[in-house]
């Protein structure tokens, strides 16, 4: 009887000596972007939203010593090819472009990428460091900034019919190892 209960008491001890490996992203400010043209102006020369969402980065429990860096990747949600609209019209890909940026000068080391074409398949990086000063990552000191525009990069809007155009956006925090 008493060797079960040694045995028994090794494995409660060693299940909380457990790590959990975390990385996930926190949508800190502007998960909803919506642009909306409203003027000639707007879509003649396209509308910018600087700083639209920030993003919190949280990389913790995995060791420093097996991991070099983490990168972040930006794409269409679940393959998509154009923007739909809400009466079946249709928008590019292409006339949505999205950059990532330091937020509050905690990333100086890391590689931003500038603004890209949100038509790239099967997506982009935005960010990405090997510094070993951003493992762990913490939110509250590690956060990056999304800008969107539409209607610049890739010419105007104007002649498109009005609607009210949807699309989503996956941005995905990948370990790199």
């Amino acid at each position: 009887m008493r060797i079960v209960y040694i045995i028994a008491l090794v494995f409660i001890s060693a299940t909380g000596m457990a790590q959990d490996n975390v990385a996930r992203l926190t949508t800190l400010i502007g998960s909803r972007i919506e642009f909306n043209f409203n003027t000639m102006d707007d879509y003649y020369n396209g509308i910018r939203i600087e700083d639209g969402t920030t993003i919190g980065i949280t990389m913790s429990g995995i060791l420093p010593a097996v991991l070099t860096g983490w990168h972040i990747d930006a794409q269409a949600f679940m393959g998509a090819t154009e923007i739909d609209g809400s009466g079946g019209n249709i928008l590019p890909l292409d006339a949505i472009q999205i950059e990532a940026t330091d937020a509050n000068g905690n990333l100086a080391t890391a590689t931003f990428f500038g603004m890209q074409d949100l038509a790239v398949a099967p997506g982009f990086t935005l960010v990405s460091t090997i510094d070993p000063a951003h493992i762990p990552a913490d939110p509250n000191t590690h956060q990056i900034n999304i800008t969107y525009e539409c209607g610049i990069a890739n010419g105007s809007l104007l002649g498109s019919v009005a609607d009210y155009y949807t699309v989503s956006l996956e941005i995905i925090l990948i370990p790199d190892f």
